[in-house]
């Protein structure tokens, strides 16, 4: 059911289940992420048989009609919510028209692509590496603890946090399998890039070097900013500090954290050096940026 906010008059089009067993998975007007965390499950998704095993994530809509065929010591937790929750703009008749008036909406789009973008070649199911379990598992049940305890008035502003960050981790490995055509290339025969990638999309609210890079990929600085520029433009560093600010641009327009709080969750030890850093990217401070949308 939906959630009554205790602290304001209103209801939040979210659901949190810890124990979900797929029974009532297209709930009208949601999208829903599963995350199976153990076992493995045999269902029937739009009429095509599909197969969940553990670590994965099983990305739908209220478009998509699911069957249970079978399951085997089967385990996940589930978050649903109204797009609009991270987005007003994201009504489901604007992401079926696809029409958008500002880019910022466009891309708060793309985070629901693997919800909504299903094919004969893509179900919804998203394998996840091994690396990123821990992760994903730690900011569901962040999303779960609050959506249940309402620890304060900043509730709803500490979901969507760790929501937008899941969505992140979920759009890049969406967008790899796209790449590959949606076949599930085995995770040990990703070259340094990728590995380096998915530790920084995994890692980035933490301290994270150049040195830290060249150890989890065995490749010497050189080595490894050379392959980084080949694959992304960027050297290292640089894709680091720009994922950080694509991932503050979410919270400043989609939260009431402070800028310190946002610097903080993204991995900048201090404001002073995330606000430089912003600035330079976006041409406008932090507290600009939000204000130029809250008055949008």
């Amino acid at each position: 059911m939906p959630q009554n906010d205790r602290y304001r008059t209103r209801i939040v089009p979210i659901e949190f289940e810890a124990n979900e067993q797929l029974e009532s998975l297209t709930a009208l007007d949601r999208v829903t992420l599963v995350f199976v965390s153990n076992g493995s499950a045999t269902i029937n998704i739009n009429g095509k048989i599909w197969s969940l095993s553990a670590s994965c994530v099983l990305c739908i809509s209220k478009y998509d009609s699911i069957n249970i065929l079978n399951k085997h010591k089967f385990s996940a937790k589930s978050f649903s919510f109204n797009p609009t929750f991270i987005n007003s703009s994201l009504t489901f008749d604007a992401l079926s028209e696809n029409k958008f008036v500002y880019l910022e909406d466009e891309h708060d789009r793309n985070l629901l692509m693997s919800f909504l973008n299903h094919t004969d070649e893509f179900g919804g199911i998203i394998k996840i590496p091994s690396s990123m379990h821990l992760r994903i598992n730690e900011w569901l049940g962040i999303i779960g603890s609050e959506t249940l305890a309402q620890s304060d008035g900043m509730w709803t502003c500490r979901i969507r946090r760790y929501l937008l960050q899941t969505l992140y981790l979920v759009e890049e490995l969406y967008l790899s399998m796209k790449k590959s055509g949606f076949k599930n290339e085995p995770f040990t025969e990703k070259e340094h890039v990728e590995i380096a990638l998915e530790y920084i999309h995994t890692n980035y609210p933490n301290e994270i070097s150049l040195e830290t890079l060249c150890k989890v990929v065995n490749l010497n600085r050189t080595s490894l900013n050379k392959r980084f520029k080949e694959r992304t433009g960027h050297t290292a560093i640089t894709y680091l500090i720009n994922y950080r600010i694509k991932i503050a641009c979410e919270a400043l327009r989609h939260t009431n954290l402070k800028v310190i709080e946002i610097a903080q969750a993204c991995g900048f030890i201090y404001d002073t050096y995330f606000i430089k850093q912003f600035s330079k990217r976006m041409g406008i401070s932090p507290s600009e940026y939000r204000n130029n949308y809250v008055e949008r």
